[in-house]
Formats: C-alpha cells, sequence, structure tokens
C-alpha cells in the first residue's frame, strides 16, 4: 500500500504529542516538504527482500495444532507441531520443544497472548536453524507468561502446571518449556529468560536451566521486550544436556549486530568433568537475605554448596549490597525499554540486526486494535515507562542504566578474586495454584525475581541446578560467573549434579 503524506491537520495533532506549536505556516511547509520527502520511504519498501532467517532449505513441516487437554495434562503446550532436522546432525533423534516466542516458519507464534494469536511467522530463527541443521525435530511450541511480563505461570489460556505437584503452578515466563522437560515429554526445549524467565521455572520445576553470557547466543528471529535484557537459553534434564544445546545455538550471527567481534563458544559438553577443586566459590549474602525467603529452601541451597567444598572448592563468603536494589534498577529502567519496544512496534529501535517485518506488521495492527486485552504487568510497565518519561524526561532512566554499569562493574569484582556466584534461584518453592487470584493479585507477588534479574541487566551468564527439595517441591540453586566463562558455570552446576546424584568426582 503506498504511503500517504500526512495533511496539515495530522502535522499539528502529531506536533502537540511532541510538544511543539506549530503556525499554520509552518505546517502548510512541512506538508509540503513531507510530500517529497514520500520517495523515500517507497523506495525503502521497494526491495522485496526475501527473509533469510532459515526457512529455505526444505523440511518436513507441520502447521500445529492445539493438543487435547488428555495430551497435555500441564497445560504446558500451546502448539504441537512438526519440524524435521536434518538426518545426519550430531543432534539426530533429539525432539525439542520452543516457547512460543520463537519463530517457526508456518507455525502460529502467540507471545502466550490473545492479541496476537493467528501471527504465523514466515522465518526460523536463527537458534532454530542451527537446532534443525543439528538434527533436532522441532515438536512444539510451548505455553508462557502472558507477553512474557510475569514469572507466575499463567497465560491467557490458564496456569501452567508444575509436574512436580499439579496443585502447584510451572513458574515463568519459559513455565511451559520447563513442564515438558520436567514431565520427560521432550529431550530439551529452549526458553527466553528477561528477568529470570528460564531461571525461575528451571528452579521451580526441578530441571536445569542456563540463561547464557548475553551476546553469546543469536536472539534474532525471537520476540522480547527490550533487546537489552533477553536471552535465549536451554532447558533440560541435566547439565549435559543443557551444554550440548548451547553449543549448538552459541556463536555470532551476521544478522544480530550485538557484539562487533565474534563471540568465543566451546564446545561445553566436552569441558564437563566435574573437577571444582581450584575453583572458589563466593557464596552471595544479599542472595540469602530476603525477607520473603523460605528458611528451608535456604537451608537447601546452603546444603548444596556445600557439597562444592566437599568436592575441593573453596567457599567465600561475598557481599553485593547493591545486589538488594537490583531489582528496582531493573524495574525502572524496563518501564522506558518496553515503552520504546512498544513504540517499536514489538521491537524497538536503534540497534544494528535484522528486524522481523512480518511481526512488526502484525504486532503493530494487532496492538492498536487490542491493547486492552494486553496483561495488567504489561499496562502497569507501560504506564510508568509513559509517565516516568514524560514528567521526568527519562532521568530515571539514565540513573538506572548508569547503575547497571555501577553494579556490573561490582560483580565483576568479586569474580576477580572468585570463579563462580552461588545463590538461591528463588527463595520460595512453587507458588500454589489458587483460582481466585486474578492478574491483578498476582501483580501484588514480590521477590521471586530477586536474585536473578540483575544478571539480565550485566549480562553475566547464569545457570539454576536442582538443590534438593522441601516439601516435595523443587529447589534450585543458581550459579553465576565472568562474562562468556559459561564453561565455569556449566562445569560447576555439573559437579553439583554429580554430588547429588551421589557420583562424587
Amino acid at each position: 500500500m503506498p504511503i500517504r503524506p500526512p495533511t496539515e491537520e495530522d502535522l499539528h495533532e502529531l506536533a502537540a504529542s511532541l510538544y511543539l506549536d506549530l503556525t499554520d505556516d509552518e505546517a502548510a511547509f512541512f506538508a509540503e516538504m513531507a510530500r517529497e520527502r514520500v520517495d523515500a520511504y517507497e523506495t525503502v519498501r521497494s526491495y522485496d527482500l526475501e527473509p533469510k532467517l532459515g526457512g529455505r532449505k526444505p523440511r518436513e513441516r507441520t502447521g500445529g495444532r492445539r493438543p487435547s487437554d488428555e495430551e497435555d495434562p500441564h497445560n504446558a503446550w500451546v502448539t504441537k507441531c512438526r519440524v524435521a532436522g536434518d538426518d545426519d546432525g550430531e543432534l539426530a533423534g533429539w525432539e525439542i520443544a520452543l516457547k512460543d516466542n520463537v519463530c517457526v516458519a508456518g507455525v502460529e507464534m502467540t507471545c502466550g497472548s490473545q492479541v496476537l494469536e493467528g501471527y504465523v511467522p514466515n522465518v526460523d530463527a536463527t537458534i532454530v536453524t542451527r537446532l534443525l541443521e543439528a538434527g533436532v525435530d522441532v515438536v512444539g511450541k510451548t505455553n508462557m507468561d502472558d507477553m512474557a511480563m510475569t514469572t507466575s505461570g499463567y497465560s491467557t489460556v490458564g496456569p501452567i502446571r508444575n509436574p512436580r505437584d499439579t496443585a502447584h503452578t510451572a513458574g515463568g515466563s519459559s513455565g511451559g518449556s520447563a513442564a515438558v522437560v520436567a514431565a520427560g515429554e521432550v529431550d530439551a526445549a529452549i526458553g527466553s529468560d528477561q528477568g529470570g524467565s528460564v531461571r525461575i521455572p528451571a528452579a521451580l520445576c526441578g530441571v536445569v536451566g542456563h540463561k547464557p553470557t548475553y551476546e553469546l547466543v543469536p536472539y534474532t528471529g525471537c520476540v522480547g521486550l527490550e533487546h537489552a535484557i533477553d536471552h535465549p537459553g536451554p532447558m533440560g534434564p541435566d547439565v549435559e544436556t543443557v551444554s550440548r544445546v548451547l553449543s549448538t545455538i552459541a556463536g555470532s550471527n551476521e544478522r544480530d549486530l550485538r557484539s562487533h567481534a565474534p563471540v568465543p563458544v566451546d564446545r561445553y559438553e566436552e569441558m564437563l568433568d566435574g573437577d571444582v577443586s581450584d575453583l572458589t566459590i563466593g557464596v552471595l549474602t544479599e542472595g540469602f537475605d530476603k525477607p520473603e525467603a523460605d528458611e528451608a529452601v535456604l537451608e537447601e541451597v546452603r546444603t548444596s554448596i556445600d557439597q562444592l567444598e566437599a568436592l575441593g572448592a573453596t567457599l567465600e563468603d561475598v557481599s553485593v549490597p547493591m545486589h538488594a536494589d537490583a531489582k528496582a534498577i531493573h524495574k525502572v529502567c524496563s518501564a522506558e525499554g518496553l515503552l520504546d519496544a512498544m513504540i517499536g512496534e514489538g521491537l524497538g529501535h536503534g540497534f544494528k540486526a535484522w528486524y522481523n517485518t512480518s511481526w512488526i506488521d502484525a504486532f503493530g495492527k494487532f496492538r492498536r486494535a487490542q491493547a486492552d486485552d494486553f496483561p495488567a504487568r504489561l499496562k502497569l510497565s507501560l504506564l510508568m515507562g509513559a509517565y516516568a518519561n514524560r514528567a521526568y524526561h527519562s532521568r530515571y532512566y539514565a540513573d538506572g542504566m548508569n547503575l547497571v554499569v555501577e553494579l556490573t562493574e561490582r560483580y565483576d569484582d568479586c569474580l576477580e578474586t572468585c570463579d563462580l556466584l552461588a545463590m538461591p534461584t528463588t527463595v520460595v518453592t512453587a507458588p500454589e495454584l489458587d483460582p481466585e487470584q486474578d492478574q491483578f493479585d498476582r501483580l501484588r507477588e514480590t521477590g521471586i525475581v530477586a536474585n536473578t534479574t540483575a544478571f539480565n541487566r550485566t549480562g553475566h551468564p547464569a545457570i539454576s541446578v536442582p538443590a534438593g527439595e522441601v516439601d516435595g517441591l523443587p529447589v534450585g540453586v543458581q550459579l553465576v560467573g565472568a562474562r562468556f566463562d559459561d564453561a565455569t558455570v556449566l562445569n560447576g552446576a555439573y559437579a553439583l549434579e554429580r554430588s547429588r546424584n551421589g557420583d562424587l568426582c
């Protein structure tokens, strides 16, 4: 459709939203100039570029279907489909599920929201292409919190039930991915982590979830809320599985220019020996000092960390007082970051990467038609971001981002003398399902992301690995490492895993 030049009336209206007061003469002049500039917009749209993210190699693909309640007792799936991987790949025969904010060509993607029902991508995300080329069969899209805005495990089609106890939620926002792994329905799954959304449900469901170093895994073809914090990450039943998936999806991507240099990548599964005898583990004081903490959870985590000492690691108590304020910093930065992404039709502006135009077109139309159907937390964040932007001209956002730099340096200081930081992933177990609770009640829940959000902002790699149980519900310990030292993080988790299984290194 050809672009329609703005009228003088359009320009007066737009100017008011930009705090400009145009005279009639100015409006007439700018309308004339705008008509001349239309040619540039037409030139940009005249290029009929083929999508260059996956979808080019002929593959067996099914468009997907909604599973029945009998097939999906945990409400963990949005769509069952099958996209066949290469026959000769190193992961041939593996079945993997993808969180429903990862593009698969020809398969509906909802982001857990009724607003986006009906959107069908025409591309595979970069990580999907890499998995398929490694031989993986993609078998479905997993349920997630509405627009990935909460960690409670509730989507627009109801709660995601925890396979360990279906009276409890799986957590979120990658709750469906955690649930299908915990239930043994797939070999592994992909989640995405913006504030703990891989690690939290992994901890609550008793599986392994890794948030890689920022930039290590391409986000191209995935959908998130703010490109500065989004991390795709693998989830699996054990550390070796997660490591093998990470080896497959990691690596620089010429269409995702977050980094201007090739990122360092290892064969992570080959570096798992469980030997931690030369490691120093910093036990983060502020990671345990939470008013909402369940003391039984903290005790399980401490016991797990002590196992590392029994394996020869040196434990040291360390303190980063700013860690206690990381959640507040994250909230302030996220509100205006989210506002920018929404104004940018679900992607934002200014980052050097490939933009998914089919997503932008669909999201822009859906947002304008159904914005009232967005979840309460998204609305609250948008309102706070718009208010802080208008009333305080982004001063608080700038302060928050400066604090992120400071917080990053403080963790880095600890990681100069320690190889890993250790703390609970969450300080509580999986919440009980409450049919009387609505999305506004869930907005009042606090604390579950208190130890996870910081590392989305700073970009450090972090993993959640099972650390025992409290009243039959899983507990997770979080290990954090230096940026691009994912191998040490995974090996520390591997040592813990072997120790808990009685296989001391």
